[in-house]
């Protein structure tokens, strides 16, 4: 292969890219650059051989992906002028991607320029169908019967169906005969170039790579991955063939760029592991979004023999995973893996396999402190006679790579690294002198990442912002930045047409930050299914989220924690279809989480961590900026960084700002990745690190130091800072043994062990000072006598009693037990009216509406008005997501967790008598009645109300939990729709037959 010398792809790129944007700066005129393209896959046309390139690092192709970026901006309507001239240029785009490996990105190209939908020769069909091999049965029909284009074509999805080497020999011969045949000259220079495509095809096919290694896969497996994934990335198939992934006893750390298939690797290496024998395997995933995602994927390329379970929400026990007579795969978040370690002890030495996916929060706050303890402890129970499980870590933005891989023991030869990658990714920056620039990033295919390749004038909406002194001037100035972002979004939605994402820093700013961009787009009509479906959903069960139903009307949304599930999961299927405009969300939703959005807006580059706002990390920017340009839907995404002025004067004056946005951005040095216990609150720290070493000392039952054990296996000991960890796990270990009020967690015999309150502390998950308070707090229950008996007295007792404990994080319910001038959303004297219409099944807001605060309230509108959608003021709107705080927080999550964790330690002082398990899950689904627990728990019944009363109705039919089928019957049929009858008295009968 060669290039001509007057080729200059680099510039030739950067030119594209600066002149579809419409900015000044390096320019050629479209022909040049054609010209540039064209040579360059001349070239290769020259040079090839078939099976001479095996490597997939992006240097060996950076000429080609130059060429098919130039030639797919070329074809937009900012590039070439005239159909033709576009239609040509997209069809050799989708050659050149095809030809360089990017199977995905010739996808993206077919379906972004509708090729399929226009009028296409047989020679253009047969390149975009190998540019393209995923698409060959949707060529197929298109093509003449009995030609050697058709023939070829189905042999190659023949091949990938089956990964039979003698079907591709038979497609490259047909493939080369055809070129032979062919009199036009343009149908044989295409399929001249798809010489090179099918060579990729030849060695990417998943049938193909994997067939050797199916046994190691569970039965069926393969084929419906072929089926849902024919061909791999190049990324994935230099990971599968060079380091190990299907080898079930190797660890790995895999750092790929975003886009480049990590979670198909993950997969994979879980479910190799857990091979065709019953066991257990699990994939924990930070983010709830992330964890749904994933399991749906199992869920659809696993065959029915293997079960798959999406653990989420509070800390209880699966206690239907049995890895000794199924295989089981948990997808599961770290708090819920940590607590079926703790509750389910047998479980962990049946895992094969962990997957860690954003492996990089392990240096992130609570979590990471947590996450790292779940793995020190993994690697401390691997010593003992028992089945080591398999580490496989996933990140895009670790730095220090070889700090995690020593701290696992992964081989040098098992880091997976690259720099291949799907779409190129855009780094622009709109400052306030109203300047949008094009900042080179850190794409191969430029230089220095500041550098400015183009910029234009695009004014500010809103100026003359200042550096804040106080809270007010913070507040007073936000709508105008709000308006400066609105105004981004819809211009960048313009331009793309396209999902665009924008990047808030708290929830409140999400919805009103949506408000102001839904002003700026007229209403969709009709308005598309996957919108439809939310609007219904708030017109009946939501009214009161109606200035979110008028501005997805105009195809705008926010999505964060404060909205209900249903409306939050029917967002993110909306962007899936690319029906929804813009959303302005959380960063939960800008992490892990692959969605379709073409363009990020980060609109706050300073974050609160609790305290104060401070500049975001770079590695959490690394990771948002990885959100837009997904594989396989676009060739290209932009982050585009909203210079926001607004802030503490600490971090927004001018000068500061930009060296600040300077050093997160830009700088080619990344700071290394280090454990959070030195970082984390030290308060907060110490207590979880303790809940982690109550556990290490329940499962290292022989250790004889497991305090060093503990700090010589954990993160903190490959970091480049110890001390400050170290001490901080030394004080852990000291209030384990404090025998503070005669309560000891363990005793320092040799080996160390738990006393009967240590393990009850660790079968609650709870810190030292924790199990101490929650356990005063009982016996104080048991002296007051029957007063405290009941669920909600008792529940309200302990929200009050634990208020500050540093497992509790809601801080309205902190402040409430802690300063009675606190304006907490929810009273103290409140409580008992939350808890018992909570337990009725009554909505989120309902409640809030009923709460007497509320009620009394000057606000205006009126609550109730408010909440039945007849007013769009929104003055009730951040009262009320801090409500939706303490519910998700105190009742979904703290509360149950301290109920399941009073049961042991009541049975140490012989107040075991009360149903903590039964009151634990009442509280955590929000009903009061085994029935009615059961009918969520199984999602038969997924509204609270109705399943409060069937089941209230059930369980009075005698206090029975099995009542006849016929009795059942006989309840629903005077409760429910027929549609809804039918479903749950079938689940019933399965359930009658399964038990």
């Amino acid at each position: 292969m060669s290039v001509p010398i007057w080729v200059d792809f680099e510039s030739a790129e950067q030119s594209a890219a600066v002149m579809v944007r419409g900015l000044s700066g390096s320019s050629q005129a479209w022909g040049t650059l054609l010209a540039h393209a064209q040579a360059i896959l001349g070239g290769r046309i020259d040079g090839f051989q078939h099976g001479e390139h095996k490597s997939y690092s992006f240097d060996e192709w950076r000429d080609l992906i130059a060429a098919a970026r130039i030639l797919d901006l070329a074809a937009t309507e900012y590039g070439v002028s005239d159909s033709e001239s576009q239609k040509s240029a997209a069809i050799l785009a989708a050659c050149a991607f095809g030809m360089s490996g990017a199977s995905v990105s010739a996808t993206a190209v077919v379906e972004g320029h509708h090729l399929l939908k226009s009028d296409l020769s047989p020679g253009e069909l047969t390149a975009l169908a190998l540019s393209s091999p995923a698409m060959s049965r949707e060529v197929l029909p298109e093509l003449p019967s009995g030609s050697k284009c058709k023939a070829c074509i189905e042999n190659v999805a023949s091949y990938l169906a089956r990964g039979e080497e003698e079907e591709f020999n038979t497609a490259a011969d047909l493939l080369q005969e055809a070129i032979y045949e062919e009199a036009d000259a343009w149908e044989s220079y295409l399929l001249s170039l798809s010489r090179l495509s099918l060579d990729h095809a030849g060695r990417l096919a998943t049938a193909k790579v994997l067939k050797e290694s199916a046994y190691r896969l569970p039965h069926g497996y393969l084929d419906r991955l072929v089926s849902d994934s024919p061909m791999l990335l190049p990324s994935q198939y230099e990971a599968i063939i060079d380091h190990g992934v299907l080898a079930p006893d190797q660890n790995l750390l895999i750092t790929l760029p975003t886009g480049t298939g990590k979670t198909l690797l993950g997969e994979l290496a879980l479910l190799s592991s857990l091979g065709r024998e019953h066991g257990i395997v699990c994939y924990i995933a930070p983010y709830v979004a992330l964890g749904r995602q994933v399991a749906e994927k199992v869920a659809l390329r696993t065959p029915d023999n293997v079960r798959v379970h999406r653990l989420v929400g509070g800390y209880r026990a699966p206690d239907s995973i049995d890895p000794e007579n199924f295989q089981e795969v948990v997808i599961s978040t770290p708090e819920r893996f940590d607590a079926v370690l703790r509750l389910r002890p047998d479980l962990l030495s049946a895992i094969r396999c962990v997957v860690f996916d954003e492996a990089h929060m392990v240096g992130n706050g609570q979590r990471g402190v947590r996450l790292e303890g779940i793995i020190t402890r993994l690697r401390l129970a691997a010593r003992q006679d028992r089945q080591v499980p398999r580490f496989v870590f996933l990140s895009a933005v670790v730095s220090n790579a070889d700090a995690l891989a020593n701290w696992i023991g992964i081989a040098p030869s098992n880091i997976v690294s690259g720099t291949w990658r799907p779409s190129a990714k855009r780094l622009l920056r709109w400052t306030e002198d109203g300047k949008l620039r094009l900042h080179a990033g850190d794409d191969p295919l430029r230089g220095i990442p500041s550098e400015v390749l183009g910029e234009t004038l695009l004014p500010w909406p809103k100026k003359d912002f200042y550096p804040a002194t106080h809270y007010g001037s913070v507040k007073s100035q936000e709508p105008g930045a709000m308006e400066n972002v609105a105004f981004l979004a819809s211009y960048q939605h313009g331009r793309h047409k396209q999902p665009v994402l924008c990047v808030c820093s708290t929830r409140p700013r999400t919805i009103q930050l949506a408000s102001f961009i839904a002003q700026h787009f007229a209403p969709i009509e009709p308005l598309p299914q996957p919108i439809k479906v939310i609007t219904d959903r708030i017109d009946q069960k939501h009214k009161y989220l109606r200035p979110l139903k008028d501005a997805l009307q105009r195809g705008v949304a926010y999505h964060n924690s404060s909205l209900p599930h249903d409306v939050r999961e029917g967002i993110e299927r909306a962007v899936e279809c690319r029906t929804l405009r813009v959303v302005a969300a959380t960063t939960t939703l800008a992490e892990g989480v692959d969605l379709p959005f073409r363009v990020t807006i980060l609109a706050d580059w300073l974050v609160f961590d609790g305290e104060k706002n401070r500049p975001m990390d770079s590695l959490l920017f690394k990771n948002i900026a990885g959100r837009c340009g997904r594989a396989g839907q676009f060739t290209e995404g932009d982050t585009v960084i909203f210079d926001n002025p607004v802030g503490d004067r600490e971090w927004t004056t001018p000068s500061r700002r930009s060296v600040f946005q300077d050093n997160i951005f830009f700088s080619k040095s990344q700071p290394a990745l280090t454990t959070a216990i030195d970082r984390l609150d030290r308060r907060i720290s110490v207590a979880s690190v303790g809940s982690q070493m109550l556990a290490a000392i329940a499962e290292n039952p022989n250790d004889e130091d497991l305090a060093w054990s503990f700090l010589k296996h954990s993160f903190a000991k490959h970091t480049h800072k110890t001390d400050l960890a170290a001490n901080r796990m030394s004080l852990a270990y000291r209030q384990i043994l404090d025998p503070v009020d005669d309560q000891p967690l363990a005793i320092a015999a040799s080996p160390v062990r738990l006393t009967q309150f240590g393990e009850a502390a660790n079968y609650g998950g709870l810190s030292p000072g924790t199990a101490r308070n929650l356990r005063n707090a009982l016996r104080e229950i048991t002296e007051r006598g029957s007063s405290r008996a009941d669920l909600v007295a008792i529940s309200i007792f302990l929200l009050e009693s634990l208020a500050d404990v540093p497992e509790q994080g809601n801080s309205d319910l902190r402040k409430a037990a802690s300063n009675p001038r606190s304006r907490p959303v929810v009273k103290l004297n409140e409580l008992e009216l939350v808890l018992d219409m909570w337990l009725a099944g009554e909505s989120v807001e309902t409640i809030f509406a009923e709460l007497p605060t509320n009620k009394k309230s000057s606000r205006k509108p009126d609550v109730q008005v408010w909440l039945e959608g007849i007013s769009e003021e929104s003055t009730w709107t951040d009262r009320f997501a801090k409500f939706c705080d303490f519910i998700s927080n105190c009742l979904e999550f703290f509360l149950p967790w301290i109920l399941r964790a009073s049961l042991p330690l009541a049975e140490i002082d012989d107040q075991g008598d009360r149903p903590w398990k039964e009151w634990a899950r009442f509280v955590e689904l929000g009903v009061d009645s085994d029935w009615g627990s059961l009918l969520l728990d199984e999602e038969v019944i997924l509204d609270r109300s109705v399943a409060v009363h069937v089941g209230r109705r059930i369980d009075a039919l005698g206090n029975e939990c099995t009542p006849t089928p016929e009795q059942v019957q006989c309840v629903l049929t005077e409760v429910l729709e027929t549609e809804h009858l039918e479903q749950v008295l079938g689940w019933f009968r399965q359930r009658e037959v399964n038990q």
